[in-house]
C-alpha cells in the first residue's frame, strides 16, 4: 500500500540531491526503475514507490515545466498542532458540523465530511495547501456541542497557527446570518 509521499522524501526514494535538474529527475527515475522492477528480480512495492517518487515530482514541476522546490529547511517538518476542545451552542452535532462544513469553504478545500463520525477536514493555506484542519464534532453537552480542531502540516511549509485558522472558522461561522 502507498503512502502519502512529500517531496523530500521522493528526492531521497530517487537518490536525487536539491538542486537537481529535470534531467536529472527523469535519468534516475528510469535508473531506479531499471534496477526495481520485477523482471529484473526487483519487488512490485520497490518499483511503485519509485513510480510514485517521480509522480510526486513531476505534479510539483507541471512536468518538468516550473524549477523543482528548493530543499526543506533543515528543522523537522512541522508536528500537527491540536486546540482545546470548543463548546458551541449548537443543540445537534449533525447541524454543527454542516454549519462548518458550510464556512469550510471560506477558509480552504472542504475534501471530507462524515455525518457519521463527526468529521469534517479542509485543505487550508495557499494552492495546494499546506495544512489539513481536521474538525471533530462531539456529542451534545449541556452548553452545546464540543468540538475539536487539529491542524496536520501536508509537507515542508508550516500551516499557518492553529489558532488564527480556527478563529477564521468560527468568525466565519459566527457572521452568517442564520447562526
Amino acid at each position: 500500500m502507498l503512502l502519502t509521499m512529500d517531496i523530500a522524501t521522493a528526492f531521497g526514494v530517487l537518490g536525487l540531491e536539491h538542486g537537481a535538474d529535470w534531467t536529472a529527475v527523469r535519468t534516475m527515475h528510469r535508473e531506479a526503475i531499471r534496477s526495481s522492477h520485477p523482471d529484473v528480480g526487483g519487488s512490485t512495492d520497490r518499483a511503485a514507490q519509485v513510480n510514485q517518487a517521480f509522480g510526486v515530482l513531476e505534479r510539483a514541476t507541471n512536468g518538468g515545466q516550473y524549477p523543482l522546490p528548493p530543499p526543506p529547511p533543515d528543522s523537522p517538518a512541522p508536528a500537527s498542532e491540536r486546540s482545546p476542545s470548543t463548546v458551541l451552542d449548537f443543540d445537534s452535532p449533525a447541524e454543527l458540523l454542516r454549519c462548518l462544513a458550510d464556512v469550510g469553504h471560506d477558509v480552504g478545500e472542504v475534501v471530507f465530511v462524515d455525518p457519521v463520525s463527526g468529521l469534517l477536514e479542509i485543505i487550508v493555506g495557499p494552492e495546494p495547501g499546506v495544512g489539513r484542519l481536521i474538525v471533530d464534532v462531539g456529542e451534545p453537552t449541556q452548553g452545546g456541542v464540543s468540538v475539536a480542531f487539529t491542524l496536520e502540516p501536508l509537507g515542508v511549509i508550516a500551516p499557518p497557527p492553529i489558532g488564527e485558522v480556527v478563529a477564521d472558522l468560527l468568525r466565519r461561522h459566527h457572521a452568517r446570518p442564520e447562526h
